[in-house]
């Protein structure tokens, strides 16, 4: 009966006990170390780096935009933009109906955000903080309304003295003389007295009215610019 003979088994050359061997184990060992290394970097980096800023998607002009331009749906896009630069009045994209028809106070650049400042007031009332309610006061220094406009804040005081009435107060349209303006001014009395129409806190309003003068006419005030 023929003898078999079994084939030789070869050990893996970086497993030998020869020179060549050691020195590929040794090499192999490094690269490891090398690439646990390099993963060890790259999960660290992964963990202390910051997440991406959160983004929101807000209103812009889509072109150019002169000051007075009724807005239009092809006046306006939507742009990502992240949220510690988007402004306090920024239009989220799902306002943009209540974008359309209005009218702008001034000059917008494309890709301008649109805010709800740059919008003509639809009415005196448009733009009061919640919690206000609107009042016509007037004003015992007409001149004095020469250095108030919309937007501006004001410290209201009697006009026979003492101390304010109200401060802070946000104004949101005054008097003048003639036609109403786009920028949010309202026409004037038809007896010549001019005033100005405010956003007050109810308990403002209550001290102020409370000075109503004995014949019934309405309390006259002094307002003071103060923003």
């Amino acid at each position: 009966m023929p003898h078999l003979r079994l084939p030789v088994l070869r050990r893996p050359r970086v497993l030998g006990p020869s020179r060549r061997a050691r020195w590929r184990r040794r090499t192999l060992r490094r690269a490891l170390a090398g690439l646990c290394a390099a993963a060890a970097a790259l999960l660290l980096v992964g963990l202390v780096r910051p997440p991406p800023p959160a983004t929101t998607s807000v209103v812009v002009a889509s072109r150019g935009l002169d000051g007075g331009t009724v807005l239009s749906a092809r006046d306006l896009q939507a742009a990502e933009i992240t949220g510690e630069d988007a402004p306090v009045a920024a239009v989220p994209v799902d306002g943009v109906g209540l974008l359309v028809g209005r009218r702008l106070t001034s000059r917008m650049e494309a890709g301008e955000v649109v805010t709800t400042t740059r919008l003509v007031p639809r009415s005196s009332v448009d733009g009061a903080p919640p919690g206000t309610v609107a009042a016509h006061l007037l004003v015992a220094d007409a001149h004095a309304l020469d250095l108030v406009s919309a937007g501006r804040r004001v410290t209201v005081y009697p006009d026979t003295g003492g101390a304010a009435v109200a401060r802070d107060v946000l104004v949101l349209g005054v008097d003048t003389p003639g036609k109403a303006s786009f920028t949010g001014s309202l026409p004037g009395a038809d007896d010549g007295r001019r005033g100005l129409v405010v956003a007050l806190e109810p308990a403002d309003l209550e001290r102020i009215f409370a000075g109503q003068r004995p014949d019934g006419g309405a309390p006259t005030v002094l307002a003071v610019v103060t923003a």
